[in-house]
């Protein structure tokens, strides 16, 4: 079987992004029994070392270990670092007689992000004096911590480096541990240890963290470096020191285009359904097969994509062919529309049949092509086109998936541009797409691409620390500058963790001094000594109890906003006054208005992106000179409801808050309440509009359930507001900086004065977040969220 690495220019990386290119990768699956091997002709330097690797997962949560690098001697003593069930790294190493471990190290990060790349850098120097410094791991360019201490003792001599089999992805003396997913740019320094910046194996580029070149390594006798370039030589070493591995269960097939600078879509493993209703992935999360309960569509790992896109799906079996599909999901005014070409050769636009059509056959191979470029959708069967429309509204976003019923007899293997041999099912196609990207059976449509993360839009921000940022601070009861935000704070949300204290609120358009708490109605403070001065890389802060005393720490969570805006309200009623600020690339404004009593209000938001006027998902306002509720309209509560920011209160409808209108690109409309709209009252709003890979707003349905709701965002968040809307329930704010690793649990409640707790449980992933617990608060009933990101899709790391 060739494999599609044969065939030229089928893998073009953002080059534009990326200072060094990966251009494939080996997958690994673990029902094939796959591993490398080798032995050492003489032994290395078995104090210090460093292991390197690019890894994308596929079976996460797994029943076995999933081993990355061991040795094991022939009486039993070994070394290994693996993926535990609980999806914990563990590094454990014998001491010489066996009997105890010198040492076993676990981390306290879980490790179950199959959307991206994770570069691990597991690095041992037992001449280090420091305990601690023996036995490191980085992640990303980041330093882990283990959760306990059991550290390797001084100068001892481990047991990777002799010359005892070693194994890559499995058990090094039998088969059994096997790791499942994908990896790359395998590297061993023997004899070299230290960070992974300064080695050069990886550098953060854009707060994003890239490979980097690593063919001038020093490598040392046992060293390696294993690229997969060569798919007939799998195991070949590519350092110059010809330390080539033998290879077991992998086939030249299994070399495939996925790699850490472009990413490929995949089914998404964490989507609830999959484990609920027993569905099985396997091949890297690109065969499916049904499972016991229900008829649905799987989730990608790239849902919800914009632009012009073509998959193909190899059928190795049917099942019900009257509920098995190939689905192209749309939405089309933020409604579902869906065209689905079943396998029984009924083909519906949107439930309705528009065309009957063959059967599908095992060894069929079924295109699917959708555009929200020119609202198109195309199916084709073996290369053969069979139906195309072009709908007469605009394409939003779409995806492009398969469909199973509810019994395991239907599988599907996807190839979004990877792998034209669908796990060497067939011969390589050797069809690129328009920009030259992927390998495809049969020619792909013009204009249409592979779905991967080079064909992603570029995203308008790529360090969204430059609009947002968190830090973190510890108060000194006196004046101190807080200067590590990056900008100047337009908005500033700050709060205690370790203790009792209201949320304290300041932005750039009221001026310094003047302060507002998101967890009370009461009317805005004057004359406080919080924060003093707005900066231009961050704020001065007095001696305000709440937000400076002495040894308490804080979170401060900061948006840009910067170009000054005023005007007159429009709409019923007196026209009044207004003044703002608008940051016209993130999509954020703060709006200070003076409502006039009348129903029918309107107060421009300002929020014009790009020079386009946008529609806001999100506006929170809160009345200034009088006590007054904080009111919350969001694009996914009904124009008649609103929320409150500083209850736990479910919406309510009440029409005279929003005037039972929504918000459109110019402006929002408000009703007659005091708390929104008082004659010559004084009131701030804060505005938010969605922009692609750097905010979202949204809703979601909990499941009530451990393995609980994915939620696609399109980025890595960096923070996330929730609310549940159909019930009573905390606001619940969760962000990266203070949680630092998965599962994260620091949740603030943004309506109340509690120091921060551990009361949630959520995965911030590369592509959304999931929840891992089946609280009221998050995961059983009806929610909203704003949520920020960390990192773009397009170039997001494995959280």
């Amino acid at each position: 079987m060739s494999s599609i690495l044969t065939l030229a220019g089928n893998n073009t990386s953002d080059a534009s992004f990326y200072p060094h290119t990966i251009d494939q990768s080996l997958r690994f699956e673990d029902g094939d029994s796959a591993r490398l091997t080798r032995t050492p002709s003489s032994a290395g330097n078995r104090r210090t070392w460093t292991w390197s690797a690019w890894i994308k997962r596929g079976n996460i949560s797994l029943s076995n270990k999933q081993r990355l690098f061991a040795t094991q001697t022939g009486g039993g003593l070994e070394e290994n670092f693996r993926f535990e069930t609980s999806d914990k790294i563990r590094w454990y190493c014998h001491n010489a007689t066996g009997e105890s471990a010198d040492n076993d190290l676990t981390t306290s990060a879980v490790f179950r992000d199959v959307s991206a790349w994770y570069h691990i850098v597991v690095v041992k120097d037992t001449t280090e004096s420091t305990a601690a410094n023996r036995n490191r791991l980085y992640v990303n360019g980041v330093l882990q911590s283990w959760a306990g201490t059991n550290y390797s003792s001084s100068n001892y001599e481990g047991f990777i480096n002799q010359t005892n089999q070693h194994a890559i992805a499995a058990h090094a003396a039998s088969v059994l541990d096997e790791f499942d997913g994908y990896m790359s740019e395998v590297v061993f320094l023997d004899g070299v240890a230290g960070d992974p910046t300064a080695l050069g194996l990886g550098e953060l580029k854009d707060g994003i963290w890239v490979a980097k070149n690593v063919s001038g390594l020093t490598y040392g006798t046992n060293g390696f470096h294993l690229d997969f370039a060569d798919s007939g030589a799998i195991g070949n070493d590519v350092s110059g020191q010809n330390n080539d591995f033998a290879v077991s269960g992998l086939v030249a097939s299994g070399v495939v285009l996925d790699s850490p600078t472009n990413n490929f879509n995949v089914i998404n493993a964490l989507d609830p359904l999959v484990s609920s209703s027993g569905v099985t992935l396997s091949e890297g999360n690109l065969r499916v097969q049904g499972g016991t309960s229900g008829n649905f569509n799987v989730v990608p790992t790239f849902d919800k994509v914009v632009g012009s896109y073509y998959a193909e799906f190899y059928v190795e079996a049917t099942g019900n062919n009257t509920q098995s599909a190939i689905f192209v999901r749309t939405l089309v005014g933020g409604v579902a529309f869906n065209y689905q070409l079943k396998a029984d050769g009924d083909l519906k636009k949107d439930g309705t049949t528009v065309a009957t059509l063959s059967a599908f056959s095992a060894g069929d191979i079924i295109g699917a092509s959708g555009s929200t470029d020119n609202n198109t959708v195309k199916f084709f069967v073996n290369g053969v086109s069979v139906y195309t429309d072009t709908h007469t509204s605009n394409f939003e976003k779409l995806s492009i998936v398969p469909r199973l019923d509810n019994t395991t007899t239907p599988i599907f293997i996807c190839n979004y541009g990877q792998d034209s041999t669908f796990a060497g099912n067939t011969s390589a196609g050797g069809n690129s797409d328009s920009a030259g990207i992927g390998d495809f059976k049969y020619t792909v449509p013009a204009g249409a691409k592979a779905i991967c993360s080079a064909n992603l839009p570029e995203p308008a921000i790529i360090d969204a620390s430059e609009y947002f940022n968190t830090v973190l601070y510890s108060g000194n009861s006196g004046t101190q500058d807080i200067t590590t935000v990056g900008f100047q704070s337009d908005w500033v949300w700050n709060k205690r963790r370790d203790g009792t204290a209201s949320h304290v609120i300041y932005d750039s358009v009221r001026g310094t001094g003047n302060e507002i708490n998101s967890n009370n109605n009461a009317a805005e403070a004057t004359g406080v000594s919080g924060v003093t001065a707005f900066l231009s890389n961050g704020y001065s802060l007095g001696n305000n109890g709440n937000i400076n005393d002495s040894g308490e720490t804080y979170a401060s969570w900061n948006w840009l906003a910067g170009t000054a805006v005023s005007g007159a309200t429009t709409g019923s009623g007196t026209a009044k006054t207004y003044t703002g600020s608008v940051n016209t690339k993130s999509g954020f404004s703060i709006i200070k208005y003076v409502g006039n009593g009348t129903s029918g209000h309107t107060i421009p938001h300002n929020l014009t992106v790009d020079g386009v006027a946008t529609t806001p998902t999100m506006i929170i306002v809160k009345r200034l000179d009088n006590d007054g509720g904080w009111r919350v309209q969001h694009k996914d509560v009904a124009a008649t409801h609103y929320l409150a920011l500083d209850t736990d209160a479910a919406k309510a409808n009440l029409d005279t808050i929003f005037n039972d209108t929504a918000f459109n690109s110019t402006v929002f409309t408000v009703g007659s309440a005091a708390s929104i709209n008082s004659n010559d009252a004084d009131y701030i709003a804060y505005c938010f509009t969605d922009i692609d890979q750097y905010c979202k707003a949204g809703a979601y349905s909990g499941n009530g359930n451990a393995d609980g709701t994915y939620i696609h965002l399109g980025f890595r968040p960096a923070i996330i507001l929730t609310k549940r809307t159909d019930n009573t329930s905390n606001w619940n704010l969760l962000d990266s900086t203070r949680s630092t690793f998965n599962v994260m649990q620091d949740r603030i409640k943004a309506n109340g004065v509690d120091a921060e707790g551990t009361h949630r449980e959520v995965d911030f992933l590369s592509n959304g977040f999931k929840w891992r617990e089946s609280g009221s608060d998050v995961n059983n009933g009806s929610y909203i969220f704003l949520a920020f990101a960390e990192q773009p899709a397009k170039f997001s790391n494995a959280r």
